[in-house]
């Protein structure tokens, strides 16, 4: 096994110190002197570490203020996990999310491999549709794993505070940092094109979606449908 250089030993420490709640969301982190004396690394070690967690949104830096790990907002939620705009718009707008249903449910397969449990364990199976402007656009049906999620209910999504990974972060500890996606086309179905307005057999845009936490652990498997009637998938790559 390759052995890990000195930068990624820190940067693993600090990341199980996140697991295990010493830093919660939105705390700063120990002053650089301070931490890199704790790790008994060097100034330069320590950042090199810092700088891979600050360029996998698991901690963010404050000009001025420190280091401080990554809480999710509107913000995050619109321009890192919700990319769905208007024809030819690049303008994100806030999604209006309602909730479907709620059951819990045992894993299939997919879910099962998905979420790296093993088939047939408990799990929660959620719906929602989401509306831009009043108009229902994207179907969510959300897997996720019941131990993780222990005692979920369906006013936790209902009442929540801002974002569903809001929700994931403050009630169950559990922080979404990134996540996987694969496309392809498909038809909307009776039931879909029922509550997207479109016939059963338009075409609409399927996003398959893992959403992966601190320590690259699968937290949610996510498939979307997307009516592209008026509206399309978008994303922007920095390099």
């Amino acid at each position: 096994m390759k052995s890990l250089t000195a930068y990624q030993e820190v940067k693993q420490k600090i990341t199980e110190d996140l697991v295990r709640g010493r830093f919660l969301m939105g705390q700063a982190l120990p002053a650089e002197k301070d931490l890199s004396k704790e790790l008994d690394v060097s100034i330069g070690t320590l950042r090199k570490a810092v700088d891979e967690l600050v360029a996998e949104g698991i901690v963010v830096r404050r000009q001025g203020r420190g280091t401080y790990v990554a809480e999710h907002d509107l913000k995050r939620l619109l321009y890192y996990f919700f990319h769905v705009v208007k024809h030819d718009v690049d303008k994100k707008v806030n999604p209006q999310v309602e909730l479907v249903s709620l059951n819990s449910a045992i894993a299939s397969k997919e879910e099962a491999m998905k979420l790296r449990i093993k088939e047939g364990s408990p799990v929660w199976r959620i719906t929602n549709r989401l509306s831009l402007e009043g108009q229902c656009v994207m179907i969510d049906h959300i897997t996720l794993d019941k131990n993780r999620f222990k005692n979920l209910t369906r006013a936790d999504f209902i009442y929540r505070e801002g974002s569903i990974y809001q929700m994931y972060q403050m009630k169950f500890d559990q922080t979404v940092v990134k996540s996987n996606e694969r496309l392809r086309a498909g038809l909307a179905g009776k039931q879909y094109g029922e509550w997207l307005e479109v016939r059963p057999d338009s075409p609409v845009l399927v996003i398959r979606r893992v959403a992966l936490g601190i320590q690259d652990e699968p937290l949610e498997w996510r498939i979307s449908t997307l009516n592209t009637d008026q509206h399309e998938y978008f994303s922007e790559l920095v390099v």
